[in-house]
């Protein structure tokens, strides 16, 4: 079996990918000293970010269904460039000392709260590949040859694991703020 430059380049990116957030995660560090102001608005900044993305996600959904190929490649572009700009601020507010504790209810920390947060967890590491494999396919390959790839197929996987992490995601944001 030989994989197509865009499996194999997809590989490569998701590996990188996250052995890079592996490591900003996890490797110890030492916390910068003094606050940074924004580390109070990215929370908020991530959620619009991440709210706008599941409107343009679903807008590329709808517009390929209508065989709206211009359209759909620009919506999905904006949500790939939506998630990268989420994942930039998502690191700065990491590094910079703004991880926030659920203080809820034990309840809703225990039966809402953690398990929606394990599930958004969850699709989002499943969505990685599924969604650069779409974005080095119908990015970098002519409409033509597009259409013989499993980019359809990758897609309306892609579509219904990222759309649900980013609700998820939106939703522990809520929790997290407002419960």
């Amino acid at each position: 079996m030989r994989l197509s430059n865009q499996a194999l380049a997809t590989a490569a990116v998701s590996l990188l990918a996250y052995t890079v957030l592996s490591y900003l995660l996890l490797a110890p560090r030492t916390p910068p000293t003094g606050q940074f102001p924004a580390v109070e608005v990215l929370p908020h900044a991530i959620a619009a970010v991440n709210t706008t993305a599941i409107a343009t996600l679903l807008a590329g959904f709808d517009a390929i269904k209508k065989k709206k190929v211009v359209r759909h490649k620009a919506f999905m572009l904006a949500s790939f460039v939506l998630i990268t700009a989420f994942l930039v601020m998502y690191v700065s507010r990491l590094y910079f000392g703004g991880v926030k504790h659920f203080t809820g209810p034990a309840l809703v920390r225990d039966f809402i709260y953690l398990p929606s947060l394990a599930v958004h967890l969850g699709l989002s590491i499943l969505s990685v590949p599924l969604v650069l494999y779409n974005i080095l396919t119908g990015g970098f390959l002519p409409v033509y040859q597009v259409g013989r790839t499993s980019h359809r197929a990758v897609g309306r996987w892609a579509v219904r694991l990222w759309s649900t992490s980013l609700a998820l995601g939106v939703f522990v944001y809520v929790l997290l703020n407002y419960v």
